[in-house]
């Protein structure tokens, strides 16, 4: 009888825990563009570097210049306590037109997504591997792109789900951080986050636009990370969290 009764609270307490465990952070971070050895989202890379969590930056490929590579170095190299890698850069498209990625044809959406890929490989030496749609606009044509470039597993915030045979996971349930584009707002986001914990137990990626900021909006965008460190969340990054899924060949 003594048995039973431990064995039923350690069930209750293991119970209890997977009922309270925080979601997976997705950081969907946009807009990167790099100028003359700087950028706008600097003290946001620097914030989150400092800070060690992860996060997934999108670059776009049209606004680089030759002091990419040595800006990005450090950061691309950046790691945590555990030796993980801190940042993720991701293709955010070649130009950031609207739409550049929906709507536009094979042949449009084939050169554009390629031509950024070819400038990334260049000028930084990276394989990308995660993919988000300018102003998240995507469509069928853009998911076929994406699987003809065996390189890419994840597109995030995406208008269509892949099929399974495309190897491509959907990155989409959204929790929103930003009252408009460059807006952070912990209040809002926490009330956001509070609404979804439950429906999205097992992650939650967020997006945010870090060159828009302004200082009292970065210092709402760090409370809401200061908020996910305190629930206990763990960051991880696109592709990282691809390849604990089913969608990995490997995994199975």
């Amino acid at each position: 009888m003594k048995k039973t009764i431990i064995l039923f609270l350690l069930f209750s307490l293991v119970h209890v825990g997977i009922l309270h465990a925080a979601p997976k952070i997705i950081l969907k971070l946009d807009d990167l563009r790099i100028n003359k050895n700087g950028s706008a989202s600097s003290v946001t890379l620097d914030y989150l570097k400092l800070k060690g969590v992860k996060a997934g930056f999108g670059i776009i490929a049209n606004g680089l210049d030759e002091t990419v590579l040595s800006f990005l170095t450090p950061y691309i190299n950046a790691t945590n306590a555990k030796g993980e890698k801190l940042f993720e850069f991701w293709h955010h498209g070649y130009d950031h037109k609207n739409p550049e990625f929906k709507g536009t044809g094979y042949d449009y959406q084939k050169l554009h997504f390629e031509k950024a890929d070819s400038l990334f490989e260049k000028r930084l030496g990276i394989k990308m591997r995660s993919f988000g749609a300018p102003f998240n606009a995507s469509d069928s044509i853009t998911i076929r792109v994406l699987s003809e470039n065996p390189k890419y597993k994840v597109i995030m915030l995406g208008s269509i789900i892949p099929a399974r045979s495309t190897g491509i996971l959907n990155l989409n349930q959204r929790v929103n951080l930003e009252l408009s584009p460059g807006v952070p707002d912990s209040a809002y986001f926490v009330t956001n986050y509070l609404a979804s914990k439950s429906k999205y137990s097992n992650y939650m990626i967020v997006q945010a636009h870090p060159p828009y900021f302004k200082p009292e909006r970065l210092d709402e965008f760090k409370k809401v990370i200061e908020f996910l460190i305190s629930e206990g969340c763990e960051f991880v990054l696109p592709y990282e969290y691809y390849k604990t899924t089913i969608a990995n060949p490997e995994k199975k």
